[in-house]
């Protein structure tokens, strides 16, 4: 009935046919990713259907991620600079069933696209095609504690691999998945060895002036000079003179969200006041 014997898993080709049989649904989206990789398209999971008594999956489909299109969201139309259309209505996927004896068959595929494809050697710059490995995540994390900066750790990297096409993601997948690991780690203020992650302050001058000339604020976090690359953020405003002058400075572990509301909470604790008039930032 599997006129293509079941792959063991971990193994693929660059070939995807009707009736090919996979160990798993997770091998099947590893397989059909490296076929798309081959020929230059990206992959994502439409769906997934489950065994409603023992939770298994019983049936998958994978798609072009070209497939659809997005969502009409209702605040596009107080929006002016609209977000790019990147879908096109690809029909291009596979549907994946499971069998009695295990095997998860391609019961339907449809391998036509209604757009140009990707040159395939640019193809690792598509989002299924980037990932980083478990190995490299162990590089990046010895090189971020070396103290290593961003453009020279992807350097780096990419010469370890041979190349950028072989890293197998980008300088901000990299970017990211520092994020991701800080984020884990700031607590209130403090990192798993218990040390002062965010530190702000101000002076009674600040304050003072603050109260005076408080209508208009510019918050940005543009320095990073420091011996640990932590980002310096200012809130600055201007006096009655026109001249810049300082309400409050803060050292940041990361530019993240947690970061930006813990300054701001804390800024406008201090200062006891409402939100400005203007608030401008990056």
């Amino acid at each position: 009935m599997d006129p293509i014997s079941t792959k063991p898993q971990g193994e693929c080709n660059v070939s995807i046919k009707l009736g090919m049989g996979f160990g798993s649904d997770e091998h099947a989206y590893e397989c059909y990713n490296e076929y798309a990789t081959s020929i230059g398209f990206s992959v994502r999971k439409k769906y997934a259907n489950k065994n409603r008594v023992q939770g298994y999956v019983t049936s998958t489909k994978f798609t072009c991620n070209k497939e659809g299109y997005r969502n009409i969201d209702k605040r596009d139309s107080i929006v002016k600079k609209h977000r790019k259309e990147t879908r096109t209505g690809c029909l291009a996927h596979i549907i994946i069933s499971h069998q009695s004896n295990g095997v998860f068959h391609i019961t339907l595929f449809e391998d036509k696209h209604n757009y140009p494809l990707v040159d395939p050697t640019l193809s690792y710059l598509l989002p299924s095609q980037r990932k980083i490995k478990v190995v490299q995540a162990y590089e990046l994390d010895l090189l971020d504690d070396s103290g290593i900066r961003l453009k020279a750790s992807i350097e780096y990297a990419a010469r370890q691999a041979g190349g950028q096409s072989f890293l197998g993601y980008t300088k901000r997948d990299h970017k990211n998945y520092l994020r991701d690991k800080r984020q884990e780690s700031l607590k209130h203020g403090l990192d798993d060895d218990s040390l002062i992650t965010n530190v702000f302050w101000v002076d009674a001058k600040m304050i003072r002036d603050f109260k005076m000339y408080e209508d208009v604020v510019s918050f940005d976090t543009p320095y990073r000079t420091n011996k640990e690359y932590r980002p310096l953020a200012l809130f600055v405003g201007l006096n009655n003179h026109s001249e810049m002058i300082i309400f409050g400075a803060a050292v940041l572990f990361e530019e993240s969200t947690e970061s930006f509301e813990w300054i701001f909470n804390a800024f406008f604790k201090i200062m006891s006041a409402d939100k400005p008039q203007t608030f401008m930032t990056d």
